[in-house]
């Protein structure tokens, strides 16, 4: 039996300040120099969840309005059925490793790109290596973006990207749709099949046809 593993969503709550212009002012001689500063790391917020073989991470700055707790909750309701049973994702085939870190990360963000290359190594950062901006899921006028990769440890198996414009809720059928359309990219072959890999490969352990 495999061992149970935590749904982790990761926000940057606690960072927000930093490209908020409405937050409040801190002393500007207490401001790090922004030339040397890296996107910072995010706060972990660990909600409960199936054990389907890999953890969910998402990464990034939470959209106005939206709790941490509810915003994990739909976004774990989202994923597609096949991939959310181990008996029917990617776990079950010969090219996946028990004792690996299988890791499926997502960043919601602003229209500034994001590198999803970066996202196995735990950084959610824009091209210059900032923050991404936090999405705007109240605006009419925006385009909300999200950016993901599929990751064993540190190797990147899978990127993928996609958007939707207008007004976005978690609540709404535009988002499931959102996140299930963007982590379909992630398993071109289907859900059983580790991208890279041989599709249609035998479950581990079972006997030669």
């Amino acid at each position: 039996m495999m061992s149970r593993r935590p749904f982790r969503l990761l926000t940057a709550v606690l960072l927000a300040m930093l490209a908020c212009p409405a937050a409040a002012q801190p002393d500007p001689a207490a401001q790090p120099d922004p030339a040397t500063q890296s996107a910072p790391a995010a706060p972990a917020l660990e909600l409960p969840a199936p054990d389907m073989g890999f953890v969910l991470e998402v990464r990034g700055r939470l959209p106005d309005g939206v709790a941490a707790e509810e915003f994990g909750r739909r976004i774990a309701a989202a994923l597609p059925e096949p991939l959310a049973d181990p008996q029917r994702n990617f776990t079950a085939s010969s090219a996946y490793r028990p004792g690996a870190d299988y890791r499926l990360v997502m960043v919601f963000h602003g229209p500034e790109p994001v590198e999803a290359a970066r996202l196995c190594d735990g950084v959610a950062a824009t091209p210059d290596d900032q923050a991404p901006q936090a999405p705007r899921f109240d605006d009419l006028g925006t385009t909300n973006h999200v950016t993901a990769a599929l990751c064993e440890g540190g190797t990147m198996l899978s990127t993928a990207t996609d958007r939707i414009a207008g007004e976005l809720r978690p609540d709404q059928a535009s988002f499931r749709f959102l996140v299930a359309d963007v982590i379909k990219q992630l398993f071109p072959s289907g859900f059983d099949t580790l991208p890279g890999s041989i599709p249609g490969a035998a479950p581990a352990g079972a006997p030669p046809g």
